[in-house]
């Protein structure tokens, strides 16, 4: 997600930085040196048990790959749904199929109806429309209706915020699949904190919509916590049938490919997706006169229209619709996927209204060159069939992110440099954690850092000359220098309230990874970005095999690294603080790292008689201990005229101001 709960928060870098101005300045250069100072050694990365636990049972390996014995359970969802746009009332019924593939019986299921954020008395991280929550009308499994009760009697189901477990009437052996039937229905919030909604009663983005089972894990066994407002999600792998009911006029799009298009477009509108389907520039498939005329859909039976949707391998299922948005739409072009040697086309839909968000006329444009990419950068081809992204003013700012949907802000007041920065780093979520299944709630930083790396990446594509990751990385070295960071590996619902989970999510996590990168030299670095992603796709990856698998790639022990910036929220600050001549001649140059946080780097001296001289000082050096380095010159290389800490500038220095000599 970019935006709520609050990216690049600029009043809270304000306040930061008035706080830094008051820290105490360095010593001038050429004053006595301090005499050697002591570090902290980085200590090695402890996995928690329950990883180690799953080495040992031949899930997880050591690594960084899934272990032989590995495995994730499996559901069919089919889901029919009526919408009320006027009064926001969906009423939906589920028959949900649970294949338990894990080795171990399971007695007790858990699902997840994160609609109850929204009912009186639910825990929640802020204030949030109430609508009631998700009423359920009838609750069955393996064919036996269940009450809500005391689950130690027997056959029941216990609702606890956004959490229910259901004890079906057997327990669920390894192989066997349990059929769960839920009739519900729920009022939409017009708001759902940020992330779903509906706007004027004219335009709904309907997400998180519907019962849905929680994650039954190699880790921890069912990880299902109750949704609080911030943290966001983790979902399972599962194929859904979805039907979906609304007035006439009324445009659906959704996770999935739609399956009877004829039934509920005009033979124009499907027509023009044709079009659009093999197209590189835009196709306006349903413009404003369109909707007005009613030209885009037909009549249906008694004013409603039943739009199906199949989607296959997804972790979620998201829908939008509305009678007022005009839809454009084109198609990006990305590599072979299916063998024939041939590129492959997926449709890129944008869903917009020209009065609410006048930027979006080139969204579409944006959204092409995402996919394209992203597609080609992660060396993971887009799987699916379409991408959609859709404007959402009135319930979201930034943007939010759900398997081939995408809720976007209208964006008004800022440039377009902004809109396509928010569109490629939510369709950035189409890899992780949409195919790699990361824990968005426990580690917001394996897929919110991945993703802002990725959209950096890709402005650079659109706006070249400028280091969009340098840019990137300000708000974050500015609150380490301030010590306002908390740590990357915090649950993200129990940050403090400031700028700690954004800069922890986003900020940081892609600096770090542009680090790794600089450490590792492109060409590993990209073979264990790429590896991670393939060997993890369709499963659900943690901290520990993202950090096992570069060391495998690299070859390298990189705790210090994992420990120092993941772990801690140590700062980097190397800092020139002597150039001062030997009374027999030549330069002795000293360098303090006056944070705590190790780290490579190379100093480049420029000196009256042999031009520019380079050092590098590796980690090793501080890993000993030490704070200070000192390199020192002979008198044969002149007068030493500037000298540079890291003059490729890549490195995560919390202050930059004082890496060069002269000052300036």
């Amino acid at each position: 997600m970019l935006g709520t709960p609050g990216r690049r928060p600029t009043y809270i870098i304000a306040a930061v930085l008035a706080l830094a101005a008051t820290a105490t300045p360095a010593k001038p250069l050429g004053a006595q040196a301090a005499p050697a100072l002591a570090g902290p050694v980085p200590a090695p990365v402890r996995p928690p048990r329950y990883f180690q636990a799953a080495v040992d049972r031949g899930t997880r390996t050591e690594d960084g790959r899934p272990g032989p014995g590995y495995w994730t359970n499996w559901t069919t969802y089919r889901l029919d749904a009526r919408l009320d746009p006027a009064t926001a009332q969906l009423e939906g019924s589920a028959v949900i199929r649970y294949e338990n593939r894990s080795p171990v019986s399971i007695s007790f299921v858990d699902l997840d109806l994160y609609q109850n954020l929204h009912k009186q008395g639910s825990v929640r991280n802020a204030q949030e429309e109430i609508t009631g929550g998700v009423t359920l009308t009838r609750v069955a499994a393996a064919g036996q209706l269940l009450e809500a009760g005391d689950l130690r009697a027997g056959p029941a189901y216990r609702v606890d915020g956004t959490v229910m477990v259901l004890r079906p009437p057997e327990a669920l052996d390894p192989g066997d699949t349990l059929e769960i039937q839920i009739d519900w229905s729920v009022t939409l919030p017009q708001n759902g904190a940020g992330r779903m909604g509906h706007s004027n009663h004219e335009m709904y983005f309907v997400a998180y919509w519907y019962p849905r089972m929680a994650v039954f894990d190699d880790l921890r066994g069912w990880d299902a916590e109750s949704y609080l407002g911030n943290a966001e999600f983790y979902d399972g792998f599962g194929s859904y049938e979805a039907s979906l009911t609304v007035p006439a006029g009324w445009t659906v799009m959704a996770t999935g490919e739609l399956q009877n298009g004829p039934e509920v477009l005009t033979p124009q509108t499907l027509g023009r997706l044709e079009r659009a389907a093999a197209s590189d520039e835009r196709v306006e498939v349903a413009t404003t006169d369109d909707l007005r005329a009613a030209r885009v859909t037909v009549p249906g039976t008694d004013g409603w229209l039943t739009y199906r949707f199949r989607a296959d391998s997804v972790r979620d299922f998201a829908w939008t619709t509305s009678n007022v948005q005009r839809w454009d739409a084109t198609s990006a072009v990305v590599p072979d996927r299916d063998g024939d040697g041939n590129p492959e086309r997926v449709l890129i839909n944008s869903f917009w209204r020209e009065e609410r968000a006048p930027l979006w006329e080139d969204q579409w444009a944006y959204g092409k060159q995402s996919i394209e990419h992203h597609s080609h950068y992660t060396g993971l081809v887009y799987p699916w069939p379409h991408m959609t992204s859709v404007e959402g003013a009135d319930i979201i700012d930034g943007g939010m992110e759900f398997p081939m949907l995408t809720l976007i802000g209208p964006y008004q007041g800022r440039t377009t440099q902004d809109l396509f920065n928010v569109t490629s780093h939510e369709l950035a979520h189409m890899w992780i954690p949409m195919i790699v299944g990361s824990n968005e709630r426990r580690h917001a930083w394996m897929d919110e850092g991945s993703t802002t790396f990725l959209e950096d990446e890709s402005r650079m594509e659109l706006w070249p000359g400028v280091n969009h990751h340098r840019i990137e990385a300000q708000p974050y070295l500015q609150v380490a220098n301030a010590g306002l960071e908390q740590s990357m590996m915090r649950h993200g619902d129990w940050y403090e309230p400031g700028p700690g989970y954004g800069i922890a999510s986003y900020n940081k996590p892609a600096t770090l990874m542009v680090g790794l990168r600089d450490i590792l030299g492109a060409d590993v670095w990209e073979e264990g970005y790429r590896t991670f992603i393939r060997d993890w796709s369709y499963k659900h990856p943690t901290p520990w095999d993202f950090f096992n698998a570069f060391e495998r790639v690299s070859g390298q022990d990189l705790d210090w690294f994992w420990t120092s910036y993941y772990y801690e929220t140590w700062a980097l600050d190397l800092d020139v603080v002597a150039v001062e001549s030997k009374p027999m001649g030549g330069t002795v140059i000293r360098v303090r790292n006056r944070g705590l946080a190790p780290y490579p780097v190379t100093i480049r001296i420029h000196t009256s008689g042999e031009g520019v001289v380079e050092r590098t000082v590796p980690v090793e050096h501080w890993l000993e201990g030490r704070l200070d380095v000192e390199i020192e010159l002979p008198r044969g290389v002149g007068a030493v005229t500037r000298v540079e800490v890291d003059p490729a500038g890549l490195i995560p220095d919390a202050d930059r101001s004082n890496n060069f000599w002269p000052r300036g």
